[in-house]
């Protein structure tokens, strides 16, 4: 921290932000925020996305990924199931956290 002798005007009191709103989200010249800009392609994007999925030219992987992409956005991503187990134990009364992760949901498989 600036001692005394090097606090002037423009030196922030401990514990205050100099920006206490933070940055705008405003980015785009009339305002708009990155996730309007970015909405604003979507039909662009999405037949971009086709186009690469679609032609059998690709990489297999580069139309697997354009091919993921899609799905996601339409559907949403996956679900991850995720089993929690909390217990006491010990004299400290801390909980100890067992994490389970399942790479599909528990259920009947098709």
């Amino acid at each position: 921290m600036a001692g005394e002798k090097h606090k002037n005007k423009t030196t922030w009191e401990k514990g205050k932000s100099g920006n206490p709103g933070g940055r705008s989200p405003k980015v785009g010249p009339n305002g708009e925020t990155l996730a309007q800009l970015a909405r604003a392609h979507t039909a662009d994007a999405v037949k971009t996305l086709a186009e690469i999925m679609g032609a059998v030219i690709n990489e297999p992987k580069d139309r697997i990924t354009a091919a993921v992409a899609l799905l996601d956005r339409g559907w949403g991503k996956p679900k991850e199931a995720i089993d929690v187990e909390a217990r006491v134990e010990g004299g400290l009364g801390l909980p100890v956290i067992q994490i389970l992760r399942y790479d599909d949901p528990p259920g009947p498989t098709h």
